[in-house]
């Protein structure tokens, strides 16, 4: 109960005394007009008396209220001097706690809010460690950052590799896969490697290539050859065949920097043989085109044909040694290749029939082809009509070549497959068949448009298949070049 002093009364000209010993009741309207407690003996009036002016009359007083909450409740600081940093904790009208960073950088003072005192005295301490190194501005990772940096290395080391290798490979595959989603491009690719028979990494592959290259009967030289480019590959690109790009095989021929065009050329063809062989194992997919077969071919430059003249292979043959005449004679006559030659047995020489037969395992293009048995080259090799096994039995025919042409005197030594271009132009000139002539050399007519027609007249041509053997002539060494004696006929 309020009590009002007796001077204040008096000068309201309310009575000092009343009921209830003189006691005030307020009332609850908004303006309460102080009632006196009714006293019959002193009659006295029971209100204030209408005379009184409204700015005269009595109020209540405010009830009395709660201390208000103050907003900022605590300060911590972390670090000192000018890397000091202060973390105001503060109450929010909607009862959370908000944390507030603040700190001086660049010339001015610089907040920032968090949620979590942890979090704060994180982010606080790396700001701390920051000024005091003199770094530049940058973003501190929060509480959140950190707990999804943790998250995402615990993925990656699932799989065995760092977080940063996993996002250079998501990165790559994010570029190659183009608008397709990610994940449909792994899912297409996985149906495709669900029809392969097996995966096979590259290693696997070449060795089993080189030994069905070997198995085949193929030449040692291009099982050599084979085996040399494969290992190479190996060494440059590795992992899954069935992974292997397009990209990833020019890369590997255009690093071959010692090399010319025409090497790179054979490298090539090797690679698009296994990558075929691949594909035929099953590997491979059999609905597309290989890698290999897509990768870019090298252009050579444009060479001029070289060839002998008829005086040049006259002199060739006579200065020639009798374990090399037949190699001269039959490249120079009949055109074959100097390592299909190296295969050819004296028995594939068909001299009533005036055909060289050639089979499909000792050609190097794997087809079957007859070649003709000129009346020349038959009386060149009329040494050996008798003779049985391989027709050459040197291993490095190479350097006897050269040999030959030193002796000869030839112009500028040996050419280089100067017996099969010198048949080829003379046999297009005197035929006037590019096509048939392409068929006896295991050629195409393209490539004889290209180089050999026109090349030589026909009376050169004529004069070319004229050349013989002079009368009673031997060639040296003959008689240790026999393996066979001559039968004798009565």
């Amino acid at each position: 109960m309020l009590r009002e002093p007796a001077a204040r009364r008096r000068e309201c000209g309310i009575p000092t005394t009343g009921g209830e010993g003189g006691r005030i009741h307020p009332t609850h309207s908004q303006s309460i007009i102080y009632e006196i407690g009714n006293n019959p003996e002193n009659g006295a009036s029971d209100k204030i008396p209408d005379n009184i002016s409204g700015k005269s009359k009595l109020k209540r007083r405010p009830e009395v209220m709660t201390p208000k909450k103050k907003r900022r409740s605590s300060i911590v600081e972390v670090g000192t001097g000018p890397a000091k940093v202060t973390i105001y904790t503060l109450n929010r009208k909607d009862g959370f706690p908000e944390f507030t960073l603040s700190w001086k950088e660049g010339g001015g003072r610089r907040r920032r809010s968090l949620s979590c005192m942890d979090e704060a005295r994180l982010v606080a301490q790396q700001i701390t460690v920051r000024l005091t190194n003199g770094w530049v501005v940058g973003d501190e990772a929060t509480k959140r950052d950190l707990e999804l940096l943790w998250h995402c290395e615990s993925l990656a080391k699932e799989y065995g590799v760092s977080l940063s290798a996993a996002i250079e490979e998501w990165a790559g595959a994010r570029k190659i896969a183009g608008e397709v989603a990610i994940f449909d491009a792994v899912k297409s690719h996985m149906v495709s490697r669900g029809e392969l028979s097996a995966v096979m990494s590259i290693r696997q592959v070449a060795a089993e290539f080189v030994e069905s290259r070997r198995i085949r009967g193929t030449s040692k030289i291009y099982v050599r050859n084979c085996m040399a480019h494969t290992k190479r590959f190996q060494e440059k690109v590795g992992g899954n065949i069935a992974d292997i790009t397009v990209a990833d095989i020019n890369r590997f021929l255009a690093g071959l920097k010692t090399l010319g065009p025409v090497s790179k050329n054979c490298y090539r063809r090797t690679l698009v043989t296994m990558f075929g062989y691949a594909q035929r194992q099953g590997y491979l997919s059999m609905d597309r085109k290989t890698a290999a077969s897509l990768s870019e071919s090298f252009k050579a430059p444009e060479t001029e044909i070289e060839i002998f003249t008829p005086g040049e292979i006259g002199k060739l043959l006579l200065a020639s040694h009798a374990r090399m005449l037949p190699l001269v004679a039959i490249g120079a006559f009949a055109g074959i290749r100097s390592a299909e030659i190296r295969r050819l047995c004296w028995e594939d020489i068909k001299w009533d029939r005036n055909l060289i037969e050639i089979v499909g395992g000792k050609a190097k293009t794997a087809a079957r082809r007859l070649v003709p048995l000129s009346e020349n080259l038959k009386a060149w090799l009329a040494p050996w009509r008798y003779e049985t096994g391989k027709i050459v039995s040197l291993s490095d025919y190479a350097g006897a070549l050269n040999d030959i042409a030193v002796k000869a005197r030839i112009p500028g030594g040996w050419r280089q497959n100067g017996l099969r271009h010198s048949y080829i132009s003379y046999r297009v000139a005197l035929t006037g068949d590019v096509a048939r002539t392409a068929l006896e050399s295991g050629n195409s007519p393209k490539m004889i448009f290209r180089h050999y027609r026109e090349v030589v007249d026909e009376d050169t041509a004529k004069a070319w298949f004229a050349i013989t053997p002079p009368e009673g002539w031997q060639p040296s060494g003959l008689r240790w070049a026999l393996r066979s004696k001559p039968p004798k006929f009565s």
